[in-house]
């Protein structure tokens, strides 16, 4: 995803634009629960908490391509 479009993205969903490495962008949102939901243009994943986001723990994901 570009940056225009992480930048958007995470204006309609009260995130935030997070540059992963190189020309890779991504959309990251802190629910309430403490849980985050990472936004790419291939896969959404849902982890526990951002110690289970550094071990790679997906929770749950939905494939989008």
């Amino acid at each position: 995803m570009t940056e225009d479009s992480a930048v958007a993205m995470a204006k309609a969903f009260s995130g935030e634009a997070w540059q992963s490495g190189g020309e890779i962008w991504l959309v990251v949102r802190k629910r309430d629960d403490g849980r985050l939901v990472i936004i790419s243009d291939e896969v959404v994943c849902e982890y526990e908490d951002e110690g289970a986001l550094e071990r790679s723990e997906v929770w749950n994901s939905i494939l989008l391509a």
